[in-house]
């Protein structure tokens, strides 16, 4: 039998790699979902919509769990690096602009910013020794309504 030939191993730089064409990805396709849901949202019932926002006024609560996105907030390790509220780290812009009037389209729109922002991150939390946070069913709902909320 003749033999078979060895597995190469990857190197470090290819998983990177795929990982951030893996994020681009999800990106491109939050801003897709961005885009189509921000297309059909109407203006608010009283025909004003706030400057600079598009869309109908979308609480907080109907997306997600403000108060369980607070508790994401702190257990992802957000508040390491970023402050909210005038609470947190410095090391990163604060993220206090995310509060208030949002649309559907906006709140995609959030979203997306948030994972288009983590290659970025990559390094800073390999130098921090913070674990790139991964979200469950539901958690990324939670902590884009907690930011979204102006809840402190």
């Amino acid at each position: 039998m003749p033999d078979e030939p060895k597995r190469r191993r990857r190197a470090p730089e290819t998983f990177e790699a795929v990982f951030v064409l893996v994020v681009l990805a999800l990106v491109v396709g939050a801003g897709i979902a961005g885009w189509v849901v921000g297309k059909e949202s109407s203006p608010s019932a009283s025909g004003e919509t706030p400057p600079g926002h598009i869309g109908e006024g979308l609480p907080a609560h109907e997306f997600g769990d403000p108060a369980q996105g607070k508790i994401l907030f702190e257990e992802k390790a957000c508040a390491d690096c970023h402050s909210y509220g005038g609470e947190g780290g410095e090391d990163a812009p604060p993220l206090d602009y995310m509060a208030g009037h949002l649309s559907a389209r906006e709140v995609a729109g959030m979203s997306g910013n948030i994972w288009n922002h983590l290659p970025a991150m990559i390094h800073h939390f390999e130098e921090e020794g913070i674990p790139v946070p991964t979200f469950a069913e539901g958690e990324m709902e939670d902590l884009i309504a907690y930011l979204h909320s102006g809840e402190e």
